[in-house]
């Protein structure tokens, strides 16, 4: 008995395997098998190891509940755990609701989701609206499951990303805002200095950096009180066809098909620019503006946050580590290669040379401070920024991008303090990771309280829960 995650790149395999279909089956579920490693699964569409688990395996999806109840001039929903996004939308949009807070794609679950810290652009993360945490877990004394509800203090903002490691997590509450409308249109600059300045007018915004090209193609984005758009089907239409599909296959064509490194250069130079179409300004519902179907086609993913002081740098080095691999050049600038040297990362700048040419854009996405202990957007006084590098190689042919990932994940988080995405590539050490996260000793807290035993981990979450790592110093 396996299962295969969404990237192929993590096999699952379970010494037992459930469907459980309500709270109380899954008590039941713990107290059968007490003892034992226990995890939970969404749907999968994680990279890291945090889905990994061969143990006893929970699937969710039958606890798939939504109650939407009014709360001033917002709204709390109730949302049961293996409820996927785009069915929360559906019903939260019945009742004239939205989340606060969208990640590209809506094949996930509200557990999952939380649980590595799914965000959006120019907001918080999803996890830092969540009020309540509804989860099953063992008492101590007795050794019998009971259900527990963390809604304060830092077991709440332990839960709010948590990693799986707390218990299994049975419902979400969530602060939810009235349905809105966005509008949407694109620009495209060479400076990025103009892409940030234009967050004070549109502060939703999202931007890319298009490799071999290198400009910046704006989505600029911001709440309109205005009726939505009479071309916006048409609009959904283009983006379905032009953008979700046409360009993605076009993509996976020059990557997959021909491989020519010099074409997939110049298809980012002249051909993907001509498939955006400039400044047509469209408004539409907020759940359908901020989303894509990125899972359309089968790829791996890494994603790197930096502060905001520390964007315009992280850049810069990313588009030299880019040529570097692609074999365009041999050495970083003259700043960039000496902190490569300071940090020892000559040799692994070395092995990168002329193995991998990106293919996908770079999407950049702003995310306001959690009020969380672990997401990647918490703590500090500043916005942070993430950086999407994606690659849509068979799974055979991948080799190329984990040297890429490894070295960006390395170098990023020693010279601008980098914290990888928890459910996306993650390949640095446990005590490289933890020490990324000033209040990860309050997690590990949290989490020795609420799950003495371990019960609920994985080789990977134990190894951070036992890192010693020695904390980054993030003001």
């Amino acid at each position: 008995m396996h299962r295969k995650n969404f990237g192929r790149n993590r096999v699952l395999q379970p010494s037992a395997a459930y469907t459980p279909a309500d709270e109380q089956e899954v008590l039941d579920i713990l107290d059968r098998h007490h003892g034992q490693s226990i995890r939970a699964v969404g749907r999968l569409h994680s990279w890291s190891e945090a889905v990994l688990g061969d143990g006893v395996q929970l699937d969710l999806r039958r606890l798939n509940s939504v109650l939407l109840e009014p709360d001033g001039d917002q709204f709390v929903a109730t949302v049961g755990a293996g409820c996927q996004i785009k069915r929360l939308l559906k019903e939260l949009n019945r009742g004239g609701a939205t989340l606060h807070s969208l990640g590209l794609i809506t094949v996930q679950t509200i557990a999952g989701a939380i649980s590595t810290g799914t965000h959006g652009s120019g907001r918080h993360s999803m996890s830092h609206y969540v009020e309540e945490v509804r989860l099953a877990r063992y008492d101590e004394s007795t050794g019998q499951s009971f259900i527990d509800e963390l809604s304060a203090g830092e077991p709440l903002l332990a839960a709010r990303c948590s990693l799986g490691s707390l218990g299994i997590i049975l419902s979400v509450k969530i602060r939810c805002r009235p349905q809105y409308n966005v509008q949407e249109h694109f620009t495209e600059s060479r400076q990025l200095e103009d892409v940030l300045d234009a967050e004070a007018s549109y502060p939703i915004q999202q931007f890319y950096l298009i490799p071999w090209r290198w400009s910046y193609f704006i989505q600029h984005r911001r709440e309109d009180a205005g009726k939505r758009s009479r071309l916006s089907k048409l609009y959904r239409l283009y983006w379905l066809s032009v953008m979700d599909y046409g360009l993605h296959l076009q993509i996976l064509f020059l990557e997959r098909m021909l491989r020519s490194r010099r074409m997939i250069q110049f298809a980012f130079r002249r051909i993907v620019s001509a498939f955006l179409i400039r400044k047509w300004k469209v408004t539409d519902r907020s759940s359908s503006m901020l989303v894509m179907k990125h899972e359309a086609f089968r790829h791996i993913e890494i994603e790197l946050f930096v502060r905001r002081d520390q964007l315009a740098d992280a850049l810069r080095f990313t588009q030299e580590a880019i040529k570097v691999a692609a074999g365009k050049e041999s050495t970083l600038s003259a700043d960039n290669q000496q902190k490569i040297d300071e940090h020892g990362m000559q040799e692994s700048l070395d092995e990168l040379q002329d193995q991998y040419c990106h293919h996908y854009p770079i999407c950049v996405r702003r995310v306001l401070p959690d009020d969380t202990l672990i997401s990647m957007a918490s703590g500090g006084n500043q916005d942070w920024y993430a950086l999407s590098f994606i690659s849509y190689a068979r799974p055979a042919r991948r080799a190329g991008f984990s040297l890429f990932a490894n070295f960006m994940a390395q170098s990023m988080s020693r010279l601008f303090q980098a914290r990888p995405h928890w459910g996306k590539i993650c390949p640095l050490e446990a005590n490289e990771l933890t020490a990324l996260y000033p209040r990860f000793d309050s997690f590990r807290t949290v989490c020795a309280s609420l799950d003495p035993k371990g019960v609920f981990q994985n080789d990977w979450t134990t190894a951070l829960l036992e890192a010693d790592g020695n904390v980054a110093d993030i003001p």
